[in-house]
């Protein structure tokens, strides 16, 4: 089987998307599943070494994401290298530039095609006062997702929205994680100590600095904190974005910005902090909450979307009402009233992602990937 994929983010971009298909591209190598991804060109990818498995096309800047580029290849090129690699089956991954040029190829060359959700595109909207484009924009994901066998979806309560705006054809494609990058034995008593040179609580942030992650809600939860448990709280923040610098601008004196971390030294900032506070309302799964619980931190993160998967609530985190400032900075405190929380729901939550393996979900997916096949050959065969 060779499956191409057609993504309009990918790495070296750090997202929850990227890392998903970084590990997908490493498991299908080691399995030797020809694969190869069709993704845009960003400045300074030249360090990338999986040349032999992407194909890159000029991009620019994507207006509401600086930092994500946007690419509308030329068809021949782009039809051309496709033909050259002959996939059994297209993976569309965005709906975007490359995307919506991969589900024309797949269609001209008839080809089964998959999609996955990765992103509440809609959800977003608000963020940016643009609301009114939600109603052209799920017309436009019910026609992009017709033409797809199988649409995956990262969360159970995604597949539930799309069910209710009559998507179809939905299938669940969870996340897994690395338990050996994300553990509890890189916790650095060097880093814990230059973060926190003060043994204060350490409450940890990882993740994309937008307002679409209710990253007011987590500024307003540490100003109650600071004000009702004064000196006992220390917030790390890694991450970069378009609300960086106002989050800058605004936090108090025990608030660290790191900046993106990525390999050890990420693994080793999960592991020396306490608790991962994550106040996003508009996951379609959140990655990092996984990498967070793997290393053994509870988590307190809010009751909508993906991130219900993970959290059971007093088990191994809380689950607070999205977008009350009350309900974050409360539960926050928890872990100040009683520092045995910290340990008694780490080790849970530790325990939950033995059984998140990549092996397994990535296995799934090509299981899927084959069914996806046979029913299309069926329905060509039927039609013919």
């Amino acid at each position: 089987m060779k499956i191409a994929y057609f993504t309009d983010t990918y790495l070296p971009q750090i997202n929850g998307v990227t890392n998903t298909l970084g590990r997908l591209g490493n498991y299908l190598s080691a399995n030797n599943v020809r694969h190869v991804f069709f993704s845009p060109h960003y400045p300074g990818d030249s360090e990338i070494s999986d040349r032999k498995y992407v194909k890159r096309f000029r991009s620019i800047n994507f207006p509401i994401y600086p930092e994500c580029r946007l690419s509308v290849p030329m068809y021949s090129n782009f039809s051309r290298l496709a033909d050259k690699f002959k996939p059994d089956i297209v993976h569309i991954v965005t709906p975007l530039g490359i995307g919506l040029s991969g589900l024309k190829y797949a269609r001209e060359r008839n080809i089964p095609v998959v999609s996955s959700f990765h992103t509440n595109f809609d959800a977003y909207l608000k963020y940016y006062n643009l609301d009114f484009l939600e109603p052209l924009l799920w017309n436009f994901f019910r026609w992009f997702h017709s033409f797809c066998s199988i649409n995956f979806s990262p969360s159970r309560e995604t597949i539930e929205i799309l069910q209710s705006k009559g998507i179809e054809n939905l299938r669940l494609w969870s996340r897994g994680i690395d338990t050996e990058a994300f553990n509890p034995v890189h916790r650095n008593p060097d880093i814990r100590a230059q973060i926190n040179p003060e043994n204060r609580k350490v409450f940890l942030y990882a993740g994309r600095l937008a307002a679409e992650k209710d990253l007011d809600i987590l500024m307003a939860s540490i100003i109650n904190i600071n004000r009702t448990y004064p000196g006992s709280a220390q917030f790390v923040v890694v991450g970069d974005g378009p609300y960086a610098s106002y989050m800058k601008e605004v936090s108090p004196d025990n608030v660290v910005f790191t900046g993106y971390l990525k390999g050890q030294a990420l693994s080793a900032m999960y592991a020396s902090c306490d608790v991962f506070v994550f106040p996003s309302s508009t996951e379609t799964f959140g990655n990092v909450v996984l990498e967070a619980m793997a290393s053994g931190l509870p988590v307190v993160a809010v009751n909508s979307g993906g991130v219900k998967d993970s959290i059971m609530n007093n088990y191994n985190g809380f689950l607070c009402e999205p977008r009350n400032v009350e309900s974050f900075s409360t539960s926050i405190s928890r872990f100040l009233d009683d520092s045995s929380l910290i340990c008694r729901l780490g080790a849970n939550a530790r325990q939950y992602t033995l059984l998140k393996s990549w092996e397994s979900i990535f296995g799934q997916l090509v299981s899927d990937y084959h069914s996806a096949m046979e029913e299309y050959h069926r329905s060509l065969g039927k039609t013919a």
